[in-house]
């Protein structure tokens, strides 16, 4: 097969990585076609390569590939085999992120989640001003209110995706009801997660000047 001698014959690591990142770039392009029948061959040969857990690709289906194509996945094969410094998703500016929307443009299953959550259907597209399941958030505090007698409370947070969605989603506010048993856990957890950083010395991120509050150097029992 010519196509599979003209990648495989020993080349220099630079002429290697040369080649095989001009045909990551055309790969990647015909797996974002969505009106070419090869595309989501493309697409999963290439997550296959990004994450082959979540993705497993089934190298039969690389016989649907046109001759050109196909020579280009050999080609990406190669490098990804030989220069293991760098995964393919890192030849891409946000690539994590180009990577994930081929997951969500093409359907295609994520094997790991399926077997954790018996679902592995993809996750939803980041969109303003709305939260996914499961995203990660960083959370700061606006305000908190109570109902006089009661002692459920309720916290306001304005809150920001953790990763590469971060900026497509912006910021959310959320307001929480906690319930006065949950409200003593997390009271719980918290004194124990203080006291724990500064009993090992000063935490790390610790204010220039910043003093322990009594409450994280006293006991829990007390």
């Amino acid at each position: 097969m010519p196509e599979l001698e003209s990648v495989m014959n020993i080349k220099p690591p630079q002429t290697v990585e040369e080649q095989g990142f001009e045909a990551l770039q055309r790969l990647y392009e015909l797996a974002t076609d969505f009106h070419h029948d090869h595309g989501s061959v493309a697409a999963r040969f290439l997550l296959g390569l990004y994450n082959g857990h979540r993705f497993p690709f089934d190298l039969t289906d690389l016989r649907l590939l046109e001759p050109e194509a196909f020579q280009d996945a050999m080609a990406v094969l190669v490098m990804d085999a030989r220069l293991t410094r760098k995964e393919v998703h890192n030849y891409f500016a946000d690539g994590s992120k180009k990577f994930e929307r081929l997951v969500q443009d093409w359907n295609v299953t994520d094997v790991a989640r399926l077997k954790e959550t018996g679902d592995g259907s993809p996750t939803p597209r980041a969109q303003r001003g709305f939260l996914r399941h499961e995203d990660d958030v960083s959370a700061k505090l606006v305000t908190y209110g109570e109902a006089p007698g009661y002692r459920d409370v309720r916290l306001t947070f304005d809150c920001e995706v953790i990763g590469s969605d971060r900026e497509d989603v912006g910021p959310v506010r959320i307001c929480l009801s906690v319930s006065a048993e949950d409200g003593l856990s997390v009271m719980e957890h918290i004194q124990q997660v203080h006291q724990f950083a500064w009993r090992r010395g000063r935490p790390i991120d610790a204010k220039d000047h910043e003093v322990a509050p009594r409450w994280a150097t006293s006991s829990a029992s007390n």
